[in-house]
């Protein structure tokens, strides 16, 4: 306020001393008067001209600290219109990460009565695998060490008994290294600081039970393990916001994304009932790098650095989780098609797969030489994929553009494939996939062993149950589904049908072979292809409608976009079904 004062008290000296000044110029003396004279100006008083210029200092520094906003948006090319769109897209985004992580914070508490649980029943309460990941992380910060801890799981002589194995290349233990790591020196630092981490008092069970010490907190070892992979998660749906409104060209479409996700949230996620499993670490990433490629797929020139941001996605993503490299074969499949019927060109197919080659070199390095990401069908489809770009022309002398190349380079690749990964596995001699293979193969056919059998004794592992369809019907999620496929279908087939009628009377010249993208709206079709790729694994695999179910949510906020079919008739639809959505939470959350 003194400040705010003082700058008023300038403009007020300033603005009196401009009328004084005029009068005195008026009244110019005879000894100072004269047409050419050098005397001073008549009237001046020395020192008169030092309040003005403190004052206009004093205003220039103000319009320096407001332009630095305008230069930040002048070098990013953005209006202020477009800066204030940005802020409330990303604040939407915040609104909804904090939700989430505040929802599935509050079940896993409700479920666990986590924070009333002592030290030893809150490691009790991470059953099967989770027990078996979250020791590796109490290995670690027990020790005298991280590096000494670090050493101990690359070293582990429990798990195995009596060899010695390297579990973090065996299991996938970098997010436990890494929260490890984060925990150390979080506890160091307040300690050092003399700041307390966590809370801890005597819970009393009843009469005849001894009360036990709860402790809540970040000081908590527990407590600090699943706090970061619900703060992770809720940033995932920020992502999905993000997602949603960037494939839809509106906030609108975000909206629509979160809305589905919170309303399929028990056929999307598994977090909040196993924080500790590799999927709820590993699919963010996956959520980013889907974004990240969409972002790719529109661009007609995207830069290097989204290709690089993809790959250090890649990284991330397949790191924590040795299923993942089965969701990049679909994702590769996907895009291969959409490159077959013209949606794709050649040489953003070509920079994807190298960006893909180099991410899987990566985590084979980080992963200490795991054989089985290079002996997978993942790596196998890169490769041919890549032979059969690198071929396109010799296989245009000798096929007829249309039906019979893309059949032509669609078995190409499937056999190739098959038989790239036959060779690898045999000369690198890795088995550890084996089991994969055999579940797959006992889908289809009479085949059992000791692995498939125990696989299949949990309900996850079996096929898709009859239930989940309703519950799709009943969120609208299947149904909006179903228009916006028909849609992009419909558009897609048209496409298709004039090019091959084109091909048929205009066949195209050898210099126009580069096999430049003939259509637009090609991640639309991307988007449908991965659809069906997680459709496929969903009702294969139970468990993997986690994959299914949020995709499905994604492609819900195409019913806000103009890419689609009319869009008067789809922002009806939207707030219609974002409407009946809300009106069925509401009666959800009475009953």
């Amino acid at each position: 306020m003194a400040v705010k004062t003082r700058r008023q008290n300038c403009r007020e000296q300033h603005a009196q001393a401009s009328p004084a000044d005029r009068e005195r110029s008026s009244r110019v003396s005879p000894a100072h008067g004269g047409s050419g004279g050098g005397g001073k100006a008549p009237g001046r008083r020395p020192g008169r001209e030092a309040k003005p210029a403190s004052c206009n200092s004093a205003q220039l520094h103000k319009n320096r600290l407001l332009s630095v906003p305008a230069s930040i948006r002048h070098h990013l090319g953005l209006s202020l219109p477009a800066c204030i769109r940005i802020g409330i897209t990303l604040a939407l985004a915040a609104v909804a990460g904090i939700l989430h992580w505040y929802h599935v914070s509050n079940l896993f508490e409700n479920d666990r009565h986590f924070s009333h649980l002592s030290t030893l029943e809150k490691e009790m309460a991470f059953r099967t695998e989770m027990g078996l990941y979250y020791s590796y992380f109490k290995t670690i910060i027990e020790a005298p060490s991280f590096l000494n801890g670090l050493s101990s799981i690359m070293n582990d002589r429990l798990t195995e008994y009596p060899l010695v194995i390297n579990t973090l290349k065996r299991f996938n233990l970098y997010p436990e290294v890494v929260l490890a790591s984060w925990y150390r020196v979080y506890t160091s630092t307040m300690d050092f600081f003399g700041i307390a981490t966590k809370m801890c008092w005597s819970v009393n069970r009843g009469e005849g039970l001894n009360p036990v010490e709860s402790c809540e907190g970040l000081g908590d070892p527990a407590y600090f393990y699943v706090t970061f992979v619900f703060i992770l998660n809720g940033i995932m749906l920020s992502l999905f916001f993000l997602y949603g409104t960037y494939l839809s060209g509106s906030r609108l479409g975000g909206i629509v994304t979160v809305l589905c996700f919170f309303f399929n949230h028990g056929e999307s996620t598994r977090v909040m009932w196993t924080p500790p499993l590799r999927e709820s670490f590993s699919y963010p990433f996956l959520v980013l790098q889907l974004l990240l490629l969409t972002h790719i797929l529109r661009s007609p020139n995207p830069g290097k650095g989204a290709f690089v941001a993809l790959g250090v996605s890649n990284v991330f993503f397949m790191l924590p989780w040795q299923f993942a490299q089965f969701v990049l074969l679909t994702q590769i499949a996907s895009l291969f098609a959409s490159y077959i019927m013209g949606y794709l060109a050649a040489a953003k197919l070509q920079t994807l797969l190298l960006t893909h080659m180099i991410s899987l070199l990566a985590c084979f390095v980080l992963m200490f030489g795991n054989a089985m990401l290079l002996t997978s069908f993942y790596a196998s489809s890169l490769v041919s994929i890549w032979g059969i770009i690198a071929l396109r022309h010799d296989i245009a002398k000798y096929c007829k553009p249309g039906i019979v190349t893309w059949v032509t380079e669609g078995l190409g690749w499937l056999i190739s494939t098959v038989i790239l990964k036959g060779l690898t596995s045999v000369v690198l001699g890795a088995t550890d996939d084996a089991h994969i293979s055999s579940l797959i193969k006992s889908k289809f056919t009479s085949y059992k062993d000791f692995d498939t059998m125990m696989y299949t004794c949990a309900a996850e592992f079996d096929f898709i149950e009859k239930e989940t369809p309703l519950r799709y019907m009943k969120t609208l999620l299947l149904p909006v589904n179903l228009l916006i496929f028909a849609a992009i279908a419909s558009s897609t087939i048209k496409d298709v049908w004039t090019y091959l009628r084109w091909t048929k009377t205009e066949p195209p010249k050898a210099n126009q072979q580069d096999r430049p993208a003939q259509f637009a709206n090609g991640e639309l079709v991307y988007h449908i292809l991965q659809l069906i790729a997680f459709t496929v694994l969903a009702v294969l695999i139970m468990r993997l409608k986690l994959f299914l179910t949020p995709h499905m949510c994604i492609m819900a906020s195409l019913i806000c976009s103009r890419q689609v079919g009319n869009h008067k008739i789809k922002l009806k639809c939207s707030h219609l079904m974002t409407g009946i959505q809300v009106i069925n939470c509401t009666l959800f959350k009475i009953s």
